[in-house]
């Protein structure tokens, strides 16, 4: 458990400083109460009553009948103008609960507060400065942490918006932020889920081509609970999950794709894509492998041919191993535009850090040493740059890629194994690679989160 105080948080305000040209945004800060524990509600509540922000509400949608919520909140809030406490009626989710708050906020954005999280003094502040520069954005979430015993520890910090990662993951937590203008075209949540509306939510503003934005700041807490685990939570889990995996099998029914989510030893959940018809379909990629690579992962062209099969992935790569530790899981690149293999040197079979190394993600590069790349893509970009060299050539590649709407993505199913190291480009190719793609590099990588540490030694904390 690593504690966060000495984690870079951007610059903040002094105590009670409030510029007063950021107040012109509203804010809703939505805290339903469902099956709440006194405790948490009373510890997101005094979170949101700490906001210095006058321009805003603070929606109390009370759910819970017999829990004593009212006093509660007459006793943290007391006279606070910007309190609008509603006693509802019985519901039958806390999705029933955020849709109520829908349907009564009168903030240009609305922030949703998980059960058992909390907010950081300086959202808001956080919040108006990314606003202004993203207005463009339906949905924002941000970095978070937990709150155990007073200590706040075991940071999340995590990328922009990454597809592949999300169908594996609800890696944006239970507190986010939605403009209100886009919830007609988002829709509520779905209340018939009792765990996963909110991941629903996401998946169906990721199909309605909502945009996301990410604060690569913990701006908010979650709340660690004290008590030991025990049948009771084992089997809300085991729902929890179930109900997450029913939602990625919607996804991929209704888009076509086809594929299988499936449950995980880490009580967790993958898909794993249908590319079994890869060799009806070889002339339409490119399986790239290099002399001295060893696969050792069986049909891994199909597994690859899963991926690149669906019309928005580009390229697909999966998990080198040199010796006994990992080589790379694709590469994350500088400000410089300088390429680093993403957790070398682990233990190929731990997970890595929040689970890097074992879960499938969107990467702004892979590894070519052997890899699946789609033929229509490669022969419309026209193909590698020979001005570059190396990783150069590779990244300049996948950016490409990227520019035109499309994705890279890491597979772990596939292992390969090779002994050979990377191949940086010269001076003079890095020099055209940062020409080319100056405002893209210079803006960081968007699948790794700046407040991890760059270079060789880089997922870890």
């Amino acid at each position: 458990m690593v504690p966060t105080r000495s984690i870079p948080q951007g610059n903040c305000l002094k105590p009670g400083e409030m510029p007063m040209a950021i107040e012109s945004i509203r804010f809703s800060v939505i805290i339903g109460a469902y099956q709440t524990a006194a405790w948490y509600f009373k510890e997101s509540l005094e979170s949101a009553k700490a906001l210095e922000w006058r321009n805003m509400e603070i929606q109390v949608l009370d759910a819970c009948p017999e829990a004593g919520l009212g006093n509660i909140t007459r006793s943290v809030m007391k006279d606070d103008y910007r309190l609008k406490y509603v006693k509802l009626r019985p519901k039958n989710s806390l999705a029933d609960v955020w849709n109520e708050g829908i349907r009564r906020a009168q903030g240009d954005y609305l922030i949703f507060v998980g059960l058992t999280d909390k907010l950081n003094t300086m959202i808001l502040k956080y919040l108006s400065d990314f606003i202004g520069e993203h207005p463009e954005c339906d949905i924002i979430y941000t970095d978070h942490d937990e709150i155990k015993d007073a200590c706040r520890m075991n940071p999340y910090f995590l990328p922009d918006f990454n597809k592949e990662l999300l169908l594996g993951q609800n890696y944006i937590g239970d507190t986010f932020i939605v403009k209100r203008d886009s919830i007609r075209r988002l829709g509520l949540f779905r209340k018939e889920l009792s765990f996963a509306f909110a991941y629903d939510f996401f998946i169906r503003a990721m199909q309605r081509k909502a945009r996301f934005g990410h604060i690569a700041a913990l701006l908010w807490h979650n709340v660690a609970p004290d008590s030991p685990v025990n049948d009771e939570l084992l089997s809300l889990r085991d729902r929890s999950i179930r109900e997450h995996m029913t939602v990625v099998s919607a996804y991929l029914n209704e888009n076509g794709i086809r594929g299988k989510v499936e449950r995980t030893k880490n009580d967790s959940w993958s898909v794993r894509y249908d590319g079994s018809d890869y060799r009806s379909h070889m002339s339409s990629v490119l399986l790239i492998k290099d002399k001295g690579v060893h696969v050792t992962t069986r049909n891994a062209a199909e597994k690859l041919y899963g991926y690149v099969s669906q019309p928005d992935i580009a390229v697909a790569g999966g998990k080198f191993i040199s010796g006994l530790s990992v080589n790379n899981c694709g590469y994350i690149y500088d400000q410089e535009g300088i390429t680093y293999p993403a957790c070398r040197g682990e233990n190929p079979l731990s997970p890595g850090l929040y689970g890097r190394i074992r879960t499938a993600s969107d990467v702004s590069m892979v590894d070519f040493s052997f890899c699946m790349v789609d033929a229509s893509f490669f022969k419309k970009c026209g193909g590698f740059d020979k001005r570059l060299r190396g990783n150069d050539m590779i990244l300049d590649l996948c950016l490409k890629a990227r520019a035109g709407g499309l994705r890279v993505v890491y597979v772990p199913k596939v292992t390969a194994h090779r002994s050979r190291t990377d191949e940086g480009g010269d001076e003079n190719s890095r020099s055209v690679l940062r020409e080319k793609w100056k405002r893209t590099i210079t803006a960081g990588d968007p699948f790794y989160n700046r407040n991890l540490p760059a270079g060789i030694k880089n997922y870890y904390l």
